[in-house]
């Protein structure tokens, strides 16, 4: 009984010698997984996304780059709930901004708040300036699949890249994604995983994405939880917003499409509606293509027209009801992913179709020879990211490697030349060993087959 009378001394001891918090000694609010995007006009808007704990009332202070955050530019955040994970999302959308210009924010509770941040809105989409001339383009950066093999140790390297790309070209106004940020939709701790690795730099820049086919859930083929997460343009066909939106940035459209309604079990749960929605999708699809007067007309989605298979039934779906409004819109750039590895094809009908791969899962439909002929260049070996640069003049993309090397290039508009990595002798060499062992040689390059 003594024995656990002086236990019971000793914890109230502990405790009463512990300093009492001084109220409102904790200024740094939790926000976490900060997350820029648009739903809204780039050239005047910026949307800002966050996930805190609490659960409390959620606020962003902006102001131009340099000048004290309060709240006279305040803007309250609404919360939103992730189905049944427990986990929460605030978004907030500031307005009225002044275009091409740099801005500071903060997150918090309205007492306490996050580290200062920045972003820079986007020049006017009808605006003829120096940032349009060849010698100044607008630039951005393309990634495809950062879906893992190790989940853990995979999103940490991922996050690592993209902090090399914005140290590499710290000149990328924003990102582009070809979906399968994770690998199960379901499962909030790799979503959690994937927000903690881009915080970084799209804390900075804006992340536009596509759905992939690991963001949706199996029996419903939606993407529930992306849907609740991500906040986009609501300007996509009626009662399938985010699911296809589009928007501008300077003389670029930018058209993102969810290939993942082609999938089976969509069809099946949609059931009658199904094809009156696909109607729906590609008469909105012509009209904002058709309707849009950019220089440069780019499209993004997850499954590719043109792969280095066509196995799926979706490839051909795609070539069937969409190809021919692309090329009649007269898009110029398409961007996919799904098969885990880079790829570009020749122009057809106007178009070229690049495929990336961004994180660790290689290939499984190449093996090292079935290379259809409507293929310019594959790497099958490295890591990949694009990174894109759009002048009055000029569209380009350039390939990366993981580690900043140069695989491939492509350019449209001016002097255009194909980039010739192997060249003659490389060719030569093609023909020789066979594209297989020609990869192992030029493990840290795209193979040029023209």
């Amino acid at each position: 009984m003594k024995v656990g009378y002086r236990i019971m001394l000793l914890i109230c001891a502990f405790f009463l010698m512990r300093p009492l918090p001084v109220l409102g000694q904790d200024k740094v609010y939790d926000g976490e997984q900060v997350l820029l995007s648009w739903s809204d006009d780039s050239s005047h808007s910026q949307t800002i996304t966050w996930h805190s704990a609490f659960q409390k009332a959620g606020y962003v202070q902006y102001n131009e780059s340099g000048r004290p955050l309060s709240d006279r530019f305040q803007v309250k955040a609404r919360l939103t709930k992730v189905e049944k994970t427990g986990y929460c999302r605030y978004e907030a959308v500031i307005k009225g901004l002044s275009q091409k210009t740099t801005y500071d924010y903060r997150i918090g509770d309205g007492t306490r708040w996050s580290k200062v941040r920045n972003f820079t809105t986007a020049p006017a989409a009808d605006q003829n300036t120096a940032a349009f001339d060849a010698e100044d383009p607008i630039e951005f950066l393309y990634f495809g699949d950062v879906q893992y093999q190790d989940r853990y140790g995979d999103y940490k390297t991922w996050g690592k890249l993209a902090e090399d790309i914005r140290r590499r070209h710290p000149g990328i106004a924003f990102a582009l994604s070809g979906g399968d940020m994770v690998n199960s939709g379901r499962k909030m701790k790799e979503w959690e995983l994937f927000l903690e690795s881009a915080e970084a730099v799209f804390s900075f820049i804006p992340l536009m994405p596509a759905i992939g086919n690991h963001e949706i859930s199996a029996k419903a083929a939606k993407a529930a939880s992306y849907l609740q997460l991500m906040a986009l343009p609501e300007n996509g066909p009626q009662g399938l917003e985010e699911e296809f939106y589009s928007f501008d940035y300077a003389n670029c459209h930018i058209t993102v499409m969810n290939s993942c309604f082609f999938e089976e079990s969509r069809k099946a749960a949609e059931a009658d509606r199904w094809e009156e929605q696909l109607e729906q999708i590609n008469r909105w699809l012509e009209e904002d293509l058709t309707q849009s007067r950019a220089k440069w007309k780019i499209l993004v989605m997850h499954h590719p027209a043109y792969g280095i298979s066509d196995g799926d039934p979706i490839y051909n779906e795609i070539r069937q009801q969409w190809e021919p409004i692309f090329e009649s819109g007269k898009v110029n750039l398409v961007f996919c992913g799904h098969q885990h590895l880079y790829m570009r094809t020749k122009e057809m009908g106007g178009i070229t179709y690049i495929m990336g791969n961004s994180g660790k899962r290689r290939s499984t439909y190449f093996d090292g020879e079935n290379v259809p002929d409507y293929i310019e260049a594959i790497d099958a070996t490295n890591s990949n990211y694009q990174i894109v640069k759009a002048s009055e003049k000029e569209l380009s993309v350039t390939s990366y490697d993981e580690e900043g090397q140069i695989i491939d290039k492509w350019t449209k508009g001016g002097k255009d030349v194909p980039w010739l990595l192997a060249g003659a002798a490389g060719i030569f060499i093609m023909h020789i060993l066979g594209i297989s062992a020609f990869l192992a040689l030029k493990k840290k390059r795209a193979v040029s087959l023209y």
